[in-house]
C-alpha cells in the first residue's frame, strides 16, 4: 500500500512538473517577430495586438498550450500560444534600461492600439534599449508601405517623444524592417 501511494505521488509531481516551465506571476518573453496576442486561449479568438520579439509578459495563467499574460505597459491582458514565449531573457535586456525606456515603450505601445483601431494592424511590433542612449523599433509592413512624408512625421515625433523621456543629448532612434535592416537613423 505505501508503495503504490508513493509512486502515485511521484507521478503526480513529475506531471506538475511537466504541466509547465513558468507559473503565475512569472516573466516570460516573446520569442516570435509578430506574435498575436488573442481574446481568449484560441486561434480563432480576435488578435488584440501584436508583440515583438523580446517584450517582456507577465504569466497571469495557463490552460493546455496557451498562456494569459499580463501586458504591463497598457495595463492589459490576453492569450498567447506557449509555444511563442520563454523564460528566458533575450541577450539585449542584460543592457541596464533607463526608466525612460519603460515609458516609451507604453507610448508606442498605446500608437499601435490606436493604429489597429484604425488600419487593423499595428506599425511596430520591438522596441529595444540598445545602449548609450539609443533605441530601435521594428517597423511592420504596414508602415513600411506607408508615405514617406507621414513615415517621417511618425520618425521626427517618435524621436520627440524618445528625447522629451530620455533628455540626453547622445540620444538616437533607428528604425529596422522585420529582417533587422536598418531604415532610418534619426537624427
Amino acid at each position: 500500500m505505501f508503495r503504490r501511494l508513493f509512486f502515485l505521488l511521484l507521478i503526480c509531481l513529475f506531471l506538475d512538473a511537466a504541466s509547465g516551465i513558468a507559473a503565475s506571476g512569472d516573466r516570460l518573453y516573446v520569442t516570435g517577430s509578430s506574435v498575436n496576442v488573442r481574446s481568449g486561449p484560441d486561434t480563432s479568438r480576435s488578435v488584440l495586438m501584436q508583440l515583438g520579439e523580446g517584450h517582456e509578459l507577465t504569466e497571469i495563467e495557463r490552460r493546455n498550450d496557451w498562456v494569459r499574460v499580463r501586458i504591463a505597459w497598457i495595463g492589459g491582458s490576453g492569450w498567447v500560444h506557449d509555444s511563442l514565449l520563454t523564460s528566458e531573457a533575450p541577450a539585449d535586456a542584460a543592457q541596464v534600461r533607463p526608466p525612460s525606456y519603460h515609458q516609451f515603450v507604453q507610448n508606442v505601445e498605446q500608437l499601435n492600439l490606436e493604429i489597429l483601431d484604425i488600419l487593423d494592424d499595428v506599425f511596430f511590433t520591438r522596441v529595444a534599449y540598445r545602449g548609450e542612449g539609443s533605441v530601435e523599433l521594428t517597423a511592420t509592413p504596414a508602415w513600411l508601405s506607408a508615405p514617406e512624408a507621414n513615415r517621417r512625421r511618425d520618425v521626427e515625433a517618435l524621436y520627440g517623444l524618445w528625447t522629451a523621456h530620455h533628455g540626453g543629448d547622445e540620444s538616437a532612434l533607428v528604425i529596422v524592417n522585420p529582417r533587422g535592416d536598418q531604415v532610418t537613423r534619426y537624427p
